[in-house]
């Protein structure tokens, strides 16, 4: 009987040997897959109110750990049908640095979000990661209104005026994403994120100062509030330059 238990042990005891090289093995398969520098598109940017020209680049510092640098000028086009008169001549830029760190398969599978990544990917390029992000996102626009101004006493007059405003936008966001390979150098990078901002928005000198009345929707000018939620949906198409 104790030889039977000894069996048992010396067996389950290399079985577990084994399973755990075979895991390292499959790990360190799985952290030579990503390139050791990219440059990025992102098609995804060209979506929403305020659309942009992206670009980036990722530097692997380890086999976990990068950092992704991105930068892209506005691009002037209208999105909703108020844009003409409320966010003319859009200009300015988007940048941010986010850094990356990658999980392997032993801990996707059984980190803190099991449920996402709980299915065996199809290629061992597959990597999902977390990331912290600080951005800085400048925004100029024209705007048209119209004002109720003073002449004197029991006398007003209404103008149309147009003036420009900066939007200046700081903040924070955590990113959950993963990376997988479409084909030889071109990967494919999607990650959401959450996080805040502040946002401040500044007129410059056209706008009047004193006014009995401004007219036209509710928009951010003079808002009181100082930090806001910030959300962001990317899709990024990664291409290696180095491996």
């Amino acid at each position: 009987m104790k030889k039977h238990l000894i069996l048992i042990c010396l067996l389950v005891f290399l079985a577990t040997k084994v399973k755990a090289q075979f895991e390292l093995q499959e790990v360190d398969t799985t952290e030579v897959a990503l390139p050791k520098f990219s440059i990025k598109y992102f098609p995804s940017q060209l979506i929403g109110h305020f659309p942009s020209q992206m670009f980036g680049a990722e530097y692997m510092l380890n086999n976990k750990f990068a950092l992704e640098a991105r930068f892209g000028t506005l691009v002037d086009r209208n999105v909703y049908q108020y844009d003409p008169v409320y966010y003319s001549n859009k200009s300015g830029f988007k940048s941010s640095l986010l850094f990356k760190v990658y999980m392997d398969r032993s801990e996707y599978r059984r980190g803190a979000f099991p449920y996402v990544f709980s299915i065996a990917p199809p290629d061992e390029s597959f990597r999902p990661y977390f990331g912290v992000e600080v951005f800085y996102n400048k925004i100029k626009h024209d705007r048209e209104r119209t004002y109720e101004l003073s002449c004197g006493q029991d006398c007003s007059y209404f103008s149309e005026v147009t003036y420009g405003l900066v939007q200046n936008r700081v903040g924070g966001r955590l990113h959950v994403g993963f990376v997988s390979q479409i084909a030889g150098p071109v990967f494919l990078d999607c990650s959401v994120a959450l996080g805040l901002m502040s946002w401040d928005v500044v007129a410059d000198d056209r706008k009047p100062e004193d006014y009995e009345h401004q007219y036209g929707y509710a928009l951010e000018e003079g808002t009181n509030q100082v930090f806001i939620p910030a959300a962001d949906i990317n899709l990024r198409l990664m291409f290696q330059l180095f491996r």
